[in-house]
């Protein structure tokens, strides 16, 4: 900048320009962050409740940090405004606030005595199985809810509440260290935590009802039913079952499901889903044990759009836990629904093991009797029976359904769980071979559990510690499936494993991840090596070497799962209070801060007051020492500059003339300003841009251009700060050149708006790869770009300045022909022809 002197007045301007310059800052990051919370509102990133505290505190602070500067540049004229940010701020936090009350309830409640919407009280599990029972009067065990308001009473008891928030508030989805300590220390002290006796006492009594109701003293089943559980999300696989409970086991059975809402694999798909950690509610269900002599999933729909839709059907002997678990490779049926009951499809392999009760309590897994491995577990009539039950569930529900059943001894078939299950929409897929012959195929068949295509480096897991150094895009590889694996799906590029069923946890848990994932290839651990790259094709079903790019296409989101999840809730909740603006016209009455409802309104005010502010000095001052006064020109500009210090001629008036400029920086830019034309459309031929952009003057002279928005300069000899307004665009450009390299930078923003986002997005693209030609450090978020270029000498950084003013110009109108990604492309290799290659000095 330039030496000026140390008079009252420039001494006032230069506190008003620190304060201008902190206005600025702030509101670059506002915008970049709004930026960020669009982009996290588009479904492509992963993100937790965390990241939008976070989000919604450095908003809070910027935007203060705004209008403290307002403020300071007004002598405090704008008090108003910090109330309406406080107020816009504490609405924000409302949302971030909002809990899930528990709702008062007994202890204890029978499935009969429990209410048709039963969530609150009950947990998921619990209330659907009620609706099975008494209203659809399907065959469901007796039994009984240990209700939420138990869960409540069990950690007021204990004062676990507060301590169990503050210990969930040190760890992000990105530190899976940290996630285990903090599991451990809460599941420790669930453990330890006293049992209150009026809730002991309550579930004795419900046990001995149940004795009575069954006729003996059955052993029990005891399940998680957490609120959230088994409805939109189904946290497969996540919570604790205990199985041939004895019941004086009960009560610590009960204790250790309470603490299985804290292992490390719940806690991540609770925070992966964004729930709070107060919504972290448990039931829990309890009921005879059916010690089945088969069982297995039936889901009323075919989860996989790509095959022949019907009723789907997985049986294995004994307990159903190996249906699920991928231990055992299980008897498959496709029914049909039209005509009803036909056996579509239908596999019966090999079962060499099976879980049973054992006499002593609990169960254990044995050979299966060897007359009975290869033989099918269901009839025909058994089929025929749970086709039944799909329709009339499905027609109940109004979505399809997971379905867990046990037949027992006696040969009657019971209906143990039923929660939805998310069917993958149908998309129209490119009709190709199956396979590619032209790539090397590592792997053909197995099961697809998960639709897609995904490549990267293999890792082979085999225990659980091998899930904490998983890298990020790596193709997890297993002998079995296992929901363990959900700590790592966010990650997780494909995947792959010897055994399992598209009706476990783990397939669940694939494709509500959205992760392409093959099971029961057979031998996949023992082909594929660790750190080899491939590509895992799950659509149909093969495995090649190396990355195959033809196929890996990005499969666009399903917006009914990301719009459903808690997190993606609160957010776009919060986006309401922030990214809309009401404030938009300043000479409006309405352009005020009591109008403000959005912090893009504060924003808003914020940054127009300060550009009035600080180019319109108050009464009082010399007219030679820092006036501001309007640069006249034929473009369709209107710019009011501020000099501080030999960036203008003394022009004796309020308006002034380009060849009054004498801010070293400012006139080269305004050069490459100058020197370009003004797009109409189209292209019509292959020739240069030049045919189609026209020179101002006589066109501006037959009628009133739609850009006359405000834009502002401060300039002195060797200093420029230009914030350019025009239509729905903003963009500023710093700079300071002189023939001292080290003190030489040149800082860009940009933030389009208006036009479509598929058009903001292609001129954000343009900017942003003219500006790598140029060799500036840049970042980019949604469509605003950020670029920094110092330390260069002064005639390198006057020609990118001159780069840079043409380059305002080019992209000023050009959303009018951005119509495809071709084009943009044509204008980028136009611009960089024209104006760059072979030109600059590097």
């Amino acid at each position: 900048m330039g030496n000026p002197s140390q008079s009252q007045t420039e001494l006032t301007l230069a506190a008003r320009y620190s304060h201008f310059q902190r206005l600025l800052a702030a509101n670059n990051q506002v915008l970049y962050l709004m930026s960020d919370l669009g982009e996290k509102l588009s479904g492509d990133f992963l993100f937790d409740l965390q990241y939008i505290r976070s989000l919604c505190s450095r908003l809070a602070e910027q935007t203060g940090e705004m209008v403290a500067a307002l403020n300071g540049l007004g002598n405090n004229r704008y008090l108003e405004l910090e109330e309406a940010r406080q107020r816009i701020v504490a609405e924000v936090e409302d949302i971030l606030n909002r809990r899930r009350e528990i709702p008062p309830a007994p202890f204890v409640m029978f499935f009969e005595e429990l209410p048709q919407e039963a969530v609150e009280i009950g947990g998921g599990k619990n209330a659907n199985l009620a609706q099975v029972k008494n209203r659809l009067k399907l065959p469901v065990p007796n039994g009984f809810a240990i209700t939420t308001s138990a869960y409540k009473a069990f950690l007021d008891h204990n004062h676990l509440a507060e301590r169990i928030t503050e210990m969930l508030s040190q760890w992000s989805m990105a530190d899976l260290d940290t996630l285990g300590r903090v599991s451990e220390e809460l599941k420790k002290m669930i453990r330890q935590a006293e049992m209150p006796p009026p809730l002991a006492e309550a579930i004795q009594v419900a046990y001995d009802r149940l004795a009575r109701q069954e006729g003996g003293h059955p052993r029990l089943a005891v399940r998680s039913s957490a609120v959230g559980e088994d409805l939109a999300f189904t946290f497969a696989g996540q919570y604790a079952t205990y199985l041939n409970v004895k019941p004086e086991d009960l009560i610590a059975r009960y204790k250790a499901i309470i603490a299985s809402l804290f292992t490390a694999r719940a806690l991540f798909y609770y925070k992966n889903k964004g729930f709070k950690e107060e919504e972290m509610s448990m039931g829990v269900v309890v009921m005879p044990i059916i010690c089945s002599k088969a069982s297995g999933v039936l889901f009323t729909r075919r989860p996989d759009p790509g095959e022949p839709d019907g009723i789907l059907i997985n049986a294995v002997w004994g307990l159903g836990k190996y249906a699920v678990a991928g231990r055992v490779n299980p008897d498959y049926y496709l029914i049909a629904y039209d005509p009803p009951g036909a056996i579509l499809e239908q596999s019966i392999p090999a079962k060499p093991v099976m879980l049973v009760c054992q006499s002593e309590g609990g169960v254990a897994e044995v050979p299966t009797p060897p007359d009975i491995v290869e033989t099918a577990c269901l009839s025909h009539n058994h089929l025929q029976t749970m086709a039944k039950w799909a329709a009339v569930l499905e027609q109940h529900f109004q979505k399809p359904q997971d379905v867990e059943w046990a037949l027992d001894s006696q040969d009657r078939l019971w209906l143990l769980q039923s929660r939805r299950l998310r069917v993958a929409a149908k998309k129209q897929v490119s009709v190709r071979p199956r396979t590619l012959t032209d790539y090397h195929v590592l792997l053909d068949g197995g099961v697809v559990a998960s639709r897609g295509v995904g490549a990267g480096p293999v890792v082979i897991v085999r225990q659980d510690q091998d899930l904490k150094n998983f890298p990020n895009g790596g193709v997890l590889v297993a002998r079995h499936s296992s929901p363990k694996f959900v700590t790592v799906m966010h990650q997780t590029a494909a995947i792959i494993t010897d055994g399992g069923s598209p009706t476990g946890h783990m397939a669940l848990l694939a494709r509500e991840f959205r992760v392409p994932a093959i099971l029961n290839t057979g031998n996949a651990t023992q082909v594929l090596s660790p750190g080899q790259v491939v590509t895992v094709d799950a659509n149909y079903k093969n495995v090649y070497a190396g990355r195959v790019e033809e196929l890996l296409t990005p499969m666009p989101a399903d917006d009914d799962e990301l719009t459903e999840t808690p997190v993606f809730q609160t957010l776009k909740a919060i986006a309401k209070k922030v990214a809309p603006l009401n404030l938009v016209n300043p000479q409006d009455p309405t352009f005020a801060p009591a109008y403000c409802q959005t912090i893009h309104d504060i924003v808003r005010f914020a940054h127009e007051y300060s550009m009035r502010d600080m180019f319109n000095l108050r009464e009082g001052f010399d007219k030679n020492e820092g006036e501001a006064c309007d640069l006249e020109s034929d473009l369709p500009f209107k710019i009011r500059m501020l000099d501080m210090g030999g960036g203008l001629k003394s022009a004796g008036g309020r308006r002034v003339r380009p060849k009054d400029i004498t801010s070293i920086p400012f006139k080269a830019f305004w050069e490459g300003v100058r020197a370009m034309r003004w797009p109409q459309g189209k292209p019509t031929s292959t020739t240069s841009l030049s045919s189609i952009f026209v020179k101002t003057e006589e066109e501006l002279a037959e009628g009133e251009t739609p850009y006359r928005d405000q834009s502002y300069a401060l300039v002195s000899d060797n200093y420029m700060n230009f914030s350019i307004h025009l239509g729905y665009h903003f963009s500023s450009v710093e700079a300071y050149v002189s023939d001292q390299i080290n003190d030489n930078y040149l800082t860009f923003h940009f933030h389009g708006g208006g036009s479509t986002p598929e058009r903001r997005e292609r001129r954000a693209r343009l900017i942003e790869t003219i500006i790598d030609h140029l060799h500036l450090q840049y970042k980019r978020k949604g469509d605003i770009i950020e670029a920094r270029l110092a330390k260069y000498p002064r005639a390198q950084m006057l020609q990118r300045l001159v780069i840079m003013g043409k380059l305002t110009s080019y992209t000023k109108q050009l959303d009018m022909v951005l119509f495809s990604d071709g084009i943009v492309d044509w204008y980028i290799n136009d611009f960089v022809r024209e104006h760059i290659t072979g030109k600059i000095i590097d």
